[in-house]
């Protein structure tokens, strides 16, 4: 864990980096966390990653079974929300996007239940979904909690991006394919409209990069007409991935041309989280079949560590 000590009239706290807790230094460490209590319960922002919950760190395993109290996103797996202990306060405080029924909590109300949390001693994880530097507002959390005297520690998750890409075996880069640089990119702004992106750059390139829009669905046609209203070729290859990773995946592969009229008639979307990738790596997947002789490619996807693969 992470331990700081706050002085009475000084804003900088002073942090003491993370180290192995052994049999033999448990006295050290329980001393170290008693000290803690005295003053502010530690705080981490961790990363739950795509929702699988075999992809978790361990190090977010270890935050998760020593919290005292929880402040988790509305769109984590039951599997992921089953490994807090249930002495643990468990606190929804997510928001599903551009759900007017579901406003879940403010970001000012989430930042003041992780400062009163921790002033009252308890150990505290925002646990966000991916990765809480990527599209998390994990950067608000900390410069909050910093104005306060806490400096948080941040755990990294697999982002959506990395994860729906080794899901459906579409890499970001690939030299052969030119895919050479990778933009992540928001697929909407807070008016619900098209977010102010370099528009012209990225569909002028859209031959030699990836590109993945989080959050984006609800745009879907407005990006494809975006993107070829400024020179994107209608036939770049492009995939809308819900829930990547999860046993309810679902992929549907087209180009920018045929996207929005392709997810109309193949996408059965249950609400889960979606991304939509672009470039020439987006048609990895029919690539590999070709190679495997015109034959789907099988995957099997195991359930339970341990589990045998047919």
């Amino acid at each position: 864990m992470i331990l700081f000590n706050i002085s009475a009239c000084g804003p900088s706290p002073k942090r003491v980096l993370p180290m192995p807790i052994t049999q033999q230094d448990n006295s050290c460490a329980k001393s170290a966390s008693e000290d803690l209590s005295s003053t502010y319960g530690h705080v981490s922002l961790v990363g739950a990653g795509p929702g699988d919950p075999e992809l978790l760190t361990l190090r977010a395993l270890r935050r998760l079974e020593a919290a005292d109290v929880v402040l988790h996103d509305s769109l984590l797996s039951e599997d992921v929300l089953g490994l807090i202990p249930v002495s643990a306060e468990f606190i929804n405080v997510g928001k599903r996007c551009g759900d007017p029924k579901d406003r879940g909590l403010q970001q000012q109300e989430i930042h003041q239940l992780m400062l009163s949390n921790s002033r009252r001693g308890r150990r505290v994880v925002r646990l966000k979904c991916g990765d809480p530097f990527v599209f998390g507002r994990g950067g608000e959390e900390v410069e909050f909690l910093a104005k306060h005297g806490i400096i948080a520690e941040v755990v990294p998750g697999i982002t959506s991006a990395v994860a729906a890409s080794a899901s459906c075996l579409m890499p970001l880069t690939h030299r052969d394919l030119r895919a050479n640089h990778v933009h992540l990119v928001v697929g909407q702004s807070k008016a619900r409209a098209l977010p102010e992106l370099d528009w012209p750059s990225l569909a002028q390139g859209a031959s030699s990069s990836t590109v993945v829009f989080y959050m984006g669905l609800k745009n879907l046609d407005a990006i494809c007409e975006v993107l070829l209203r400024n020179g994107a070729p209608p036939a770049t290859p492009m995939a809308v991935v819900e829930s990547a990773t999860l046993p309810e995946e679902q992929t549907v592969r087209g180009t920018i041309g045929s996207m929005p009229d392709t997810v109309k008639k193949q996408l059965n979307s249950r609400g889960g989280p979606v991304l939509i990738l672009m470039g020439p790596t987006a048609a990895f997947p029919a690539h590999l079949e070709k190679l495997a002789s015109e034959r789907p490619l099988k995957r099997a996807r195991p359930t339970h560590a341990g589990e045998s693969v047919c």
